[in-house]
């Protein structure tokens, strides 16, 4: 199966860097071209969330030149390969590239083609054997963790189902195990990774790896502070024995070591944790009566911080009805969203999510209430303006009882809720004006296409100046600002749900400038299109 590496051109020759985007066989290459950027600055903060194994740049460019560039991108990824263009035909720039993992240095005045894409060939084979290389390595450790994991694994699930284990039997199960567990005293530490499918999509592994990542990262930091043992209980829960003779003690480096772990992940794998840390056990009675409970109830959990440490407590639920309030909510909730008002929108959930965490309502009538609240807004944009929203009623149950915590109930609300306003404002057509009204629709049933005032304009038999001040007057915003939104809603739907690239999104709603459309939708969507893929 064949690698297929990513690419970036940097160069402020607009020129140069259109004509090799086009001419440059990248598909038969192996090779995505994901970004064209101005300059160095530009391109360094335009990849942070997606490194490019191929930077192919110029040198002399404004706010940061290629070779500092380079530089970074060495820093943060030295398996990346680079080829220079130039006009600088000096040793000393040829020197300081070689330095920097460069693969090949071309003038500009010599360059064609055929020849970048035989190097590019070169760098192509080299990158993807480096690649399967590296890939064999991984399958090994994981393939031996794997193995060490299952056995570790099995003996969790005795020690919680094992009813009449003596604390001697229990050992010496653990010692043929390879599992060194003497000690007086255990705590037991439940590790949960925190929204682990949006973790799962935006680090593309899948539950096991993130799984197997973080349970690395922390073997390190706690091993290095206590005698433990770290079991896999599931994709997404580790279980920690803190070893130790005196708890008291222990339990105050215990904390320390937790919050070093949980920045830990968070900083090599961008990933968020969370630990539940019980009372210290002397025997697998005591293990079993303790650790059931923080296993089994995922409702415990609902109210508490995600990437903190806790201390598990039996958490108390209220039986009042939640529903008294529910008509006020559905009525704010609705207006922000009929006006187009997503910071209001913001505020109501928060409010919303305040006064459920006051009342500290069962989790299971949290997510029948959201449940309900979105039906019916369903039910009310598709009656008043004929919209159909694309996710289903099934798709949205399996989301929100997805959810693990109210934290992340209440991000995933706003966010939801905010698409749908930024939606409904392309759809909403506001307008008394026949003519803005025939022009809307127009924009939103021919967005692939190009689209000028002008001929706007003309299609309606109005004089261009005149619809123009009609239309900012009418909307209060200019025409082309509405066509770029039009156009920017609809990218978002194909980068979401369509294999489709970022250049091939560009051509598909008529935008001649990849590089154009990249700045547009990052301006407007404070992220760049490779970006927002991964971020969703």
């Amino acid at each position: 199966m064949s690698i297929v590496l990513t690419a970036i051109l940097v160069d402020d020759d607009y020129p140069v860097v259109r004509y090799l985007s086009q001419s440059v066989s990248w598909k038969d290459l192996d090779i995505e071209l994901i970004g064209c950027y101005a300059n160095g600055l530009e391109a360094w903060e335009g990849v942070q969330r997606s490194l490019p194994d191929i930077v192919i740049t110029d040198i002399g460019m404004p706010k940061m030149n290629g070779l500092e560039m380079l530089e970074k991108f060495n820093e943060v990824n030295p398996l990346f390969r680079a080829v220079i263009l130039s006009c600088h035909n000096e040793f000393s720039y040829a020197q300081q590239a070689m330095k920097l993992k460069v693969s090949d240095y071309i003038l500009k005045e010599s360059l064609n083609v055929e020849q970048l894409q035989r190097i590019l060939q070169t760098i192509s084979v080299d990158l993807s054997q480096e690649k399967h290389r590296a890939a064999e390595v991984m399958r090994y450790k994981q393939k031996e963790s794997l193995n060490r994991s299952a056995l570790k694994e099995k003996f969790l699930k005795d020690t919680l189902y094992q009813m009449n284990w003596s604390k001697e039997t229990w050992l010496d199960q653990a010692q043929r195990n390879g599992i060194t567990l003497d000690a007086k005293y255990y705590v037991p530490v439940v590790i949960s990774v925190d929204r682990i499918s949006e973790a799962s999509r935006s680090r593309k592994m899948n539950d096991y790896t993130i799984a197997f990542a973080v349970e690395n990262v922390l073997q390190e930091i706690l091993e290095s502070m206590h005698r433990c043992v770290i079991f896999r209980h599931s994709n997404n829960e580790l279980v920690v024995f803190i070893c130790c003779d005196e708890p008291l003690k222990e339990q105050q480096l215990l904390y320390y070591s937790l919050q070093k772990g949980i920045s830990a992940v968070l900083q090599f794998l961008k990933i968020s944790i969370s630990c539940l840390v019980g009372r210290e056990a002397r025997h697998p009675e005591e293990i079993r009566h303790t650790l059931m409970p923080m296993l089994k109830e995922s409702s415990q959990r609902f109210y508490l911080g995600e990437a903190k440490i806790h201390r598990f407590e039996i958490a108390k639920f209220s039986n009042e009805d939640m529903y008294t309030e529910y008509a006020s909510f559905f009525s704010a909730i609705n207006d922000s969203l009929a006006l187009n008002r997503p910071e209001e929108l913001e505020g109501v959930v928060k409010e919303w999510a305040d006064w459920v965490r006051a009342h500290a309502f069962h989790p299971g009538d949290v997510k029948e209430w959201v449940l309900q609240l979105l039906m019916d807004l369903q039910m009310k944009t598709k009656v008043t303006l004929q919209y159909q929203q694309e996710i289903s009623e099934e798709k949205l149950y399996d989301v929100v009882n997805g959810i693990h915590t109210m934290e992340h109930l209440e991000c995933w609300i706003t966010q939801y809720l905010q698409e749908l306003s930024r939606k409904l404002s392309v759809l909403a057509i506001r307008s008394k004006r026949t003519e803005v009204i025939r022009a809307q629709q127009y924009v939103i049933q021919h967005v692939t296409e190009k689209m000028t005032l002008e001929d706007m304009a003309s299609y309606l038999n109005l004089n261009s100046s005149y619809f123009s001040r009609l239309f900012k007057r009418e909307t209060n915003q200019n025409f082309i600002e509405y066509v770029n939104m039009v156009k920017l809603q609809k990218a978002k739907q194909l980068l979401q749900q369509s294999n489709k690239t970022v250049e091939d999104i560009s051509d598909y709603l008529g935008y001649a400038n990849k590089s154009y459309f990249i700045k547009l939708f990052k301006r407007e969507i404070g992220m760049t299109p490779s970006e927002y893929t991964a971020w969703n």
